[in-house]
Parts: C-alpha cells; sequence; structure tokens
C-alpha cells in the first residue's frame, strides 16, 4: 500500500465524531481499504485504519490513547498533495481548527484541562512554526502543576519544531519533576537524531 514520505498536518477529530463517519466519507470519495492496525498498548501501537485514495498516498485514522485523542493524516511523496488532501478532508469531517483549539486552550484553566487542551495543540499543530502555539507551550513549560509541563514536553514532541529544542533542553536541566526532567532530555536527543537524519 502506498504510505509517502511526506505527512500532511494531522487533523484532530472532534469529539462525538464516529469512526462510522470518516467510513462514509471514505466511501463518497473512493478511497480504497488498505487494512488496520491492531491495537496493542503494551507495545504502544495504536488503533488505525488505512486506506489507499488512488494518489499515490495514503489516509491514516489513529486512535492516539497516549495523546488522547484521534486524528488523521496523509502520507504521499508530494508534500503539497498530503496537504491538499488534508484540506479536503478537513472541508467534509468534523475537525478541530487551529483556531479553535487555540480558543479552548485559552479557556482552560485548571490544570486538568489545560494539560488535555495543550496536548491537542501539540498534536494538531501545523506543520510550520506558529508564534501562537509557541507562546502557549512556553507558558506551559513554566506551569507549577506537573501534568501541564508534561503535557507541554510532549506537545512539542508532537510538533517537532525546532524552536522547541531548545526549551526542551531547559526542561531536561531545570525541571523540578527528575520523571519529565529525563523525558525532556530524551526528547532533545530524539530531535538531535532527527536532525542529523534529515528526516
Amino acid at each position: 500500500m502506498p504510505v509517502g514520505r511526506f505527512s500532511s498536518r494531522n487533523l484532530v477529530v472532534r469529539e462525538g465524531a464516529e469512526s462510522e463517519d470518516i467510513k462514509a466519507i471514505a466511501d463518497r470519495n473512493g478511497w480504497v481499504f488498505a487494512g488496520q492496525v491492531e491495537r496493542d498498548p503494551g507495545a504502544g501501537v495504536f488503533y488505525e485504519v488505512k486506506w489507499d485514495p488512488g494518489n499515490g498516498g495514503s489516509v491514516h485514522y489513529i486512535v492516539d490513547e497516549f495523546a488522547d485523542v484521534v486524528y488523521l493524516v496523509v502520507r504521499n511523496d508530494d508534500q503539497g498533495a498530503a496537504e491538499e488532501s488534508a484540506d479536503r478532508i478537513a472541508d467534509q469531517f468534523p475537525v478541530r481548527r487551529l483556531d479553535d483549539m487555540l480558543e479552548e486552550f485559552d479557556a482552560s484553566v485548571y490544570p486538568a484541562g489545560w494539560a488535555k487542551a495543550l496536548m491537542r495543540l501539540g498534536v494538531g499543530s501545523p506543520l510550520v512554526e506558529n508564534s501562537d502555539v509557541v507562546t502557549r507551550v512556553r507558558e506551559s513549560v513554566e506551569h507549577k502543576d506537573a501534568r501541564v509541563r508534561r503535557a507541554a514536553l510532549w506537545a512539542m514532541v508532537y510538533a517537532e519544531w525546532p524552536v522547541y529544542r531548545a526549551l526542551l533542553a531547559q526542561m531536561a536541566g531545570s525541571d523540578e519533576d527528575p520523571h519529565i526532567a529525563r523525558e525532556a532530555a530524551q526528547a532533545v536527543a530524539r530531535f538531535d537524531a532527527t536532525e542529523e537524519t534529515g528526516r
């Protein structure tokens, strides 16, 4: 099945949307079912359904239990084609727009809701660095609640923007929670390895 070297932004699905809804879109657009991956929590494998949309790429529906979000992503050997396909899906399916996620984040006051909104923002970040998102992540790195700081860490990992490397290094060296500091150090190593391989 085609997979593609490039990925579109992740389209975070709104609560209440069902997997049957995306299947209906697949049928309407003539996507060919290309299999599914069953969840395996012990191995860190999420449930995933894949389709071949017929343009040399693939569409993936992923239930990410770690971030507690469901998202769609398009892969293609052409970056522009991947994003164009994602735009078409976003016009047909209830997904969270960036502005929606920023508003939801700003409305979150308590740590649990703040962390959840932050994870959603990280998973659904655009491919190109966005200053509004970065500002909110920076604010969260300094939060007194460890849940929010850890969510900030993983939001940066999901987005993979170069600007986040320094923030992660800061967390690795100064976060008072040793678990968070260790995860931040691992994230920095991952950023550096990705840069070296050009991925």
